[in-house]
């Protein structure tokens, strides 16, 4: 999955000056800085000499488009995007620090510390001075924070105050759910329709004989697998054969014949082994647990989460606080994404709370994941409530079980190259021309390999 991995020192460059000679030395280490080669690619090219740093400067702190186009909430120094073969590196001076960030599909971590180990180096022997050589870098590295929006754009990781404007989803109010490996196995068994169908009339009735569970199920075999994976169980149910009325209950047909169930008697006057035994299913206190209120889609989609490298602390089940439940949040790419579960069609009664949730909770992504379908006056009001919001919020829907996986793959590669445009936008804004196309092939040539 592709990602962005960042570090931020509180080391601040604010004259582009100094900055033009920290890229001139990460240059001279072999970095490919592609803004800079962008300037005197077009010196070079028209048959002129290659502009001197004065005149680079120049054309980034004085040219039209950067009086137009910058915000208040862009830097004043502008860095660079390195592009490598591994990882494209972006260099992003923010108030009274510097963040550096690697984007890529593996084995961003390391050649982000070897960059910015450059980088120290590159401000210890450019900048000079005793304050310098005495600076602490200490790298710190970002959390997968929510990106916070303003009028028109989302902040960089640097460009947030202290204070976290949307409410924090945080341990105390979230209920991870408690699994085991059997209980993932049985999760993708009631992915199938025909077992999910029967085990819910199965927990509906409580106990089913032979007879009614064949004719349900269609499919015998599934018994021998719900029962291997504990989540139903055989019992024999007892009744009188003159008037059919229930005597007991027992585990197998060897009960029958211990001494002390031979010496009982049915009310007509029988001993019990000589009554009517009928084999009847219900479901254990595992198959009960994984029912009750869904926890099995849970788990099957924390399951797929993390088959797309969603990593498991970014991943809050259960969420609930003041009355309300929310039932997957992830906090990944930093994005916030609520997922709604439901092994039945989602309606406009659904529509309503989860939108509130969404929008109380600053979540950007709220996908609907239901094994049905989605109400067409759930989407209509969706729609309506997404246009008329000046927070953008985007919904997206996962309608049945086989149209789940690679759907909620490929929103995630959605947020993981939405992610990248935030990082690299500011640059685009920042210059007066769109950088995404260069690192959208860069993205693409390695996806291919």
């Amino acid at each position: 999955m592709l990602r962005v991995t960042s570090l931020l020192t509180r080391v601040g460059i604010r004259d582009q000056t100094k900055m033009e000679s920290l890229v001139s030395h990460l240059r001279s280490k072999g970095y490919s800085a592609a803004i800079r080669s962008m300037f005197t690619g077009m010196f070079t090219s028209s048959g002129m000499a290659e502009p001197d740093e004065q005149l680079v400067i120049k054309l980034i702190t004085q040219g039209p488009e950067y009086r137009f186009l910058r915000r208040p909430r862009l830097s004043d120094v502008l860095g660079d995007i390195f592009i490598t073969d591994d990882v494209v590196l972006v260099l992003t001076p923010a108030k009274d620090s510097l963040q550096a960030s690697a984007i890529g599909y593996q084995k961003q971590k390391e050649h982000l510390q070897n960059f910015c180990a450059d980088v120290e180096d590159g401000i210890q022997m450019k900048f000079g001075g005793r304050k310098v050589k005495r600076m602490n870098f200490d790298w710190k590295a970002l959390s997968s924070r929510v990106s916070e929006y303003q009028r028109g754009g989302y902040l960089l990781f640097g460009d947030f105050s202290d204070q976290e404007p949307v409410r924090e989803v945080t341990e105390h109010n979230v209920r991870q759910p408690s699994y085991d490996s059997e209980d993932i196995k049985v999760a993708n068994l009631l992915v199938d329709g025909n077992v999910r169908k029967f085990v819910f009339r199965l927990a509906q009735v409580g106990k089913m004989i032979a007879k009614d569970a064949v004719d349900l199920a269609k499919k015998p075999r599934i018994f021998k697998r719900l029962l291997s994976l504990d989540l139903m169980r055989k019992e024999y149910l007892l009744t009188c054969k003159k008037d059919q009325h229930t005597i007991c209950v027992v585990p197998s047909k060897e009960e029958l014949t211990k001494k002390s169930m031979i010496s009982f008697r049915c009310s007509c006057g029988r001993a019990l082994p000589e009554e009517n035994l009928q084999l009847i299913y219900s479901l254990t206190k595992r198959g009960k647990k994984l029912i009750d209120g869904s926890l099995w889609m849970s788990i099957w989609i924390t399951e797929l989460l993390k088959q797309n490298e969603i990593e498991e602390g970014g991943i809050k089940g259960r969420f609930e606080t003041g009355g309300e439940e929310i039932d997957i949040v992830v906090e990944d790419f930093g994005s916030r994404l609520f997922l709604e579960l439901k092994d039945r069609e989602f309606g406009l009664g659904d529509a309503y709370p989860f939108m509130y949730r969404l929008t109380r909770y600053g979540g950007r992504y709220g996908i609907v994941v239901t094994m049905d379908k989605v109400a067409p006056d759930a989407k209509s009001f969706f729609e309506e409530e997404t246009r008329r919001r000046e927070h953008p919020i985007r919904i997206q829907y996962l309608e049945g079980s086989q149209n789940i996986p690679n759907g909620l793959t490929r929103i995630l590669q959605e947020v993981a190259l939405s992610q990248v445009r935030r990082v690299i936008r500011p640059f685009s804004e920042r210059t007066g021309f769109d950088l995404w196309p260069v690192v959208e092939y860069w993205i693409n040539t390695r996806t291919k390999k």
